[in-house]
């Protein structure tokens, strides 16, 4: 985990954190009318050329589904991923082998 920013067991944040879990559906798995108006909202901040919401799980499960998408619109079926140095983008197969710190590593699929 990262490192807390508002200190261990602020009550403040444990009584904001309490609340909102008791009326908070975390699966999106199952439609709840406030995923769908969430997705409602966010398009009308979008540039119009965007038009579809995904909700995910994760960072790994975002960059995978990005990747995917990615890949999906290359016009030249390119599977090429710039990355910087160092990178790390999560934890799924997808997102490893465009990791440094992974790939390259002891283990991975590259130079080791």
């Amino acid at each position: 985990n990262n490192v807390n920013h508002v200190g261990h067991q602020n009550p403040k944040v444990a009584d904001a954190v309490a609340k909102q879990v008791r009326i908070l559906n975390s699966n999106t798995r199952y439609l709840h009318p406030n995923v769908a108006l969430l997705a409602k909202r966010l398009l009308r901040t979008f540039p119009e050329k965007l038009s579809v919401v995904f909700f995910v799980n994760s960072g790994s499960e975002a960059n995978d589904l990005a990747i995917r998408l990615a890949r999906a619109h290359s016009k030249h079926g390119s599977k090429d991923v710039i990355t910087v140095e160092r990178a790390y983008h999560g934890h799924t197969q997808n997102v490893i082998q465009i990791s440094p710190y992974k790939f390259l590593g002891k283990g991975g699929g590259g130079k080791s």
